[in-house]
């Protein structure tokens, strides 16, 4: 084909010229009065009506017309022998401004094709040149053209099938696919027609994965020859049957001297047109040798942004909505095209970064370098194709603002223009880094990490778990479903729908999260605060000293490294200073507390609270409720009178302190554990203990191990678990259980019952002061006892007694019994 100007004005190889065919008049209106000058005319006409009417000098006639969008072919001619001498046609829009004329369009008179984007009012006006003439005219409005867009894959099929069909001629390609070699001549151009030819050979084999070949041997058979011996550009193709067996393109000096040798040229975007003949594409349209829009295109949107194929520029087609722009790569519609005759690729399938920055090969390479170049990042339009991989579009140092878009077939704009930069359909590109203006950047339904830049930014996550970083500027952060990041400054308006996914802010500021916001991680390098919301909020410190406060919901705060103070607030929480001395107040509800390293101080408040100073000599304070201390025996615990049934779990030797109730052993390894002045209840672990009450009614319980338990005063229950243990009720009426392993029990005095005493295996230890300390034998201990409900009962005088349950072989007893 040939193009022989600016304008796209192509022809290919056979010559073939389309016509059109216009369309016909619906009804014939006439000028009674003469028509008005402006919007207050009485006259209108439809589309195809025609409208006869008469000037006289100086006079100019407004003819109201309503149209939809499409193109439209009015003209205006002088009508009859006493028609209007050189007849003069202007359009004006609703507001009266002029948005189209004509003078000697077809001869003397006037012709022009009008490309509507929007439903709307217009105005035709018929008058003369210069108004100096007068007479008859006839005014003329008929539809022509499109009325529709075509999807991207029916423009790919135009140019497969639908350009070769209406110039009588079949699909065509060369018989390979990818991975396959194409030998390529490039001996006949110059070094700069060697250059280009040769990316826009890199800018094809980039989506086709066909191995152009240029140095070929002597002998190798030439499948495209390039040279620019003749003038303009074209490509032609030698085909038997469906098969391309060998193509032509030239590209002459003279269109190299008319648009340059850059790659941010026609001449470049030229190359990458004729190698797609060369590689048996059609045009965009069924247009040959030149083409007028709305007149030769057969769908509204044929335009460079769809396909470097087409004859239109992006700005000229009204229907497109883009900036003029040279074409850098094969666009969409071309892609698409070029997989139908070639088969699809599995290429550029790693972690690939498009824009300025590039990993994906000498054609992007390209790209990338006139992108950073000031003076010709705005001069190009380009399509990424990618296959696989956490992939980046980095278009980080332009300063004008920005509209990126990640969803797979759609455009963005940037460095100032309007549909630039298209993702092909099915092609996943997950990161962005926008640039220093104020840009709206948005994501696909993939994970994504979106960067605005400086400048006011608003940037989108749609579905994914996605992370949004405004960087500088005051940023409208919106993450759409999925659990999603946010990283902000603290001048960021952060946008969170209820029911969206578990999302977290990342702050370098003090701030408190904002509604449906769950989680906040503080990551300056120095001190500041956090606060959270209603929700159920993890707020985590940085190595610093914070100040967290959950607020309402069952939060978990962490304190992290740094001198901490953490507020859980109302709610369940779950506290947790880390390294650093730190100040831990649960607030109301049931509390977690852990301080961690260093010297904590742990308040539980109100609430059945957990506190665990862990390393460090923490001090705890429960408060109200039935609180549990978790120490190492380094911890003050501190507990005020008549505040709730109150548990230790130790990992030492420990006695109970003050208004503590109750006492857990969780070592390891062997410990002992005492109570206080109240009803206690201490607990051994797995090893052998020595559990002594004291005061008050307690209860000890060995567990496994063998231990020993003494009750002290009081009434007490001893329950010695597993293992062999010796069980000493001391004063006050109590109750033993030995459990499993040869047991001994101690009698004092009181009114004592063991309960699950074993014959043979269990010892009945019997304290002599119960009669004053003389000599008697166990045969005249036992004679002081006797059966009663199943139960040996030994009655010593004085209110001593010690009941056996469940036992009455005293017999049995002569050696079970000792006498201490």
């Amino acid at each position: 084909m040939t193009l022989t100007g600016r304008n796209l004005t192509f022809a290919d190889a056979a010559g073939t010229t389309l016509h059109e065919t216009a369309a016909v008049a619906r009804a014939v209106r006439t000028e009674g009065g003469d028509a008005p000058a402006g919007r207050s005319t009485g006259y209108a006409m439809a589309v195809g009506d025609t409208f006869n009417g008469t000037l006289s000098a100086g006079d100019r006639d407004w003819v109201r017309v309503e149209l939809q969008p499409g193109s439209y072919v009015i003209t205006l001619d002088s009508r009859g022998a006493a028609g209007v001498y050189d007849p003069y046609l202007r359009v004006m829009d609703d507001d009266g401004v002029q948005v189209a004329q004509n003078d000697d369009g077809d001869g003397l008179n006037s012709r022009l094709v009008l490309n509507v984007a929007q439903p709307g009012t217009y105005y035709l006006e018929a008058g003369s040149y210069a108004g100096l003439y007068s007479g008859a005219y006839s005014l003329n409005l008929a539809a022509t053209g499109p009325t529709h867009h075509f999807t991207m894959a029916e423009i790919a099929l135009q140019l497969t099938d639908g350009y070769w069909e209406a110039t009588g001629r079949s699909r065509r390609a060369f018989d390979v696919g990818q991975g396959d070699v194409l030998n390529v001549d490039l001996s006949g151009l110059t070094q700069e027609g060697r250059q280009l030819a040769g990316m826009a050979l890199s800018a094809w084999a980039q989506v086709t994965g066909i191995v152009f070949n240029r140095n070929p041997g002597t002998n190798a058979t030439i499948h495209i020859t390039f040279d620019d011996s003749d003038w303009g550009a074209w490509s032609s193709s030698m085909t038997s049957g469906d098969r391309i067996v060998s193509s032509h393109v030239n590209i002459g000096l003279d269109w190299l001297i008319s648009y340059g040798t850059g790659y941010n040229s026609y001449s470049y975007q030229t190359y990458i047109h004729e190698i797609g003949h060369a590689l048996g594409l059609g045009h965009a349209g069924n247009y040959n040798g030149s083409a007028v829009l709305g007149v030769n295109n057969h769908y509204l949107n044929d335009s460079w942004q769809a396909s470097v194929m087409s004859y239109f520029d992006q700005a000229e087609n009204v229907w497109v909505d883009a900036s003029f722009a040279y074409i850098a790569s094969p666009m969409t519609a071309d892609i698409l095209a070029i997989q139908r005759l070639y088969g699809p690729t599995a290429i550029r399938t790693g972690n690939n970064t498009y824009g300025e920055t590039t990993n994906a090969g000498p054609s992007y390479a390209t790209i990338a370098a006139l992108l950073r170049n000031a003076d010709t990042r705005d001069d190009i339009a380009f399509t990424i194709f990618d296959q696989g991989g956490v992939d980046m579009l980095d278009l980080g140092t332009d300063t004008r603002g920005q509209r990126i878009s990640l969803v797979a077939g759609t455009s963005s704009n940037a460095y100032g223009l309007v549909g630039n930069i298209s993702i092909m359909p099915g092609t996943l590109i997950e990161n962005a880094q926008a640039g220093r203006g104020n840009d709206l950047v948005i994501g696909n339904w993939a994970d994504n990490i979106l960067r605005g830049g400086a400048g006011n930014d608003t940037l989108r996550g749609a579905a994914g778990n996605d992370t949004l970083n405004g960087q500088g500027g005051a940023d409208r952060l919106v993450g759409g479903v999925g659990d999603d990041v946010y990283v902000t400054d603290g001048r960021d308006q952060i946008v969170e729908a209820a029911g969206q996914g578990i999302d977290t802010v990342r702050s370098t500021v003090t701030l408190q999260l904002g509604a449906n916001l769950e989680n906040l991680v503080l990551i300056s390098n120095a001190a500041q605060d956090g606060g959270g919301n209603a929700l159920a909020n993890r707020l985590t410190g940085n190595a610093h000293a914070n100040r967290l406060e959950g607020f309402s919901g069952n939060d978990t705060l962490l304190g992290g490294q740094g001198n901490d103070t953490l507020y859980g607030g109302n709610g369940w929480d779950v506290l947790g200073g880390g390294a650093g001395a730190d100040l831990l107040i649960g607030g109301n509800g049931n509390d977690i507390l852990r301080g961690w390293t260093g010297n904590d101080t742990l308040r539980g408040g109100a609430g059945n609270d957990t506190l665990n100073g862990q390393g460090g000599a923490d001090r705890l304070e429960g408060g109200a409720g039935d609180d549990v201390y978790v120490t190492d025996g380094r911890d003050q615990i501190v507990e005020a009178a008549g505040q709730g049934i109150d548990t230790v779990r130790s990992t030492v030797t420990l006695r109970l302190g003050a208004n503590l109730e109750n006492l857990v052993l969780i070592s390891n390894a062997a410990q002992d554990g005492s109570g206080n002045g109240l009803a206690n209840r201490l607990t051994g672990n797995a090893h052998a203990n020595r559990l002594e009450g004291f005061f008050g009614n307690d209860t000890l319980l060995g567990r496994q191990g063998n231990d020993l338990l003494f009750g002290g005063q009081g009434d007490d229950w001893l329950e010695g678990g597993a293992g062999a243990d010796l069980l000493v009720g001391g004063q006050g009426d109590d109750t033993m259980l030995g459990g499993a392993g040869a047991d001994h029990f101690v009698f004092q005095g009181g009114r004592d019952v063991v309960g699950d005493f074993q014959d043979d295996l269990d010892t009945l230890r019997i304290d002599d002061a119960l009669w004053g300390g003389g000599p008697r034998s166990v045969a005249q201990v036992l004679q002081l006892a006797h059966v009663a409900g199943g139960n040996t009962v030994f009655d010593f005088g004085n209110g001593n007694v010690l009941t056996l349950n469940g036992f009455a072989n005293i017999a049995a007893l002569q050696d079970d019994l000792i006498i201490v």
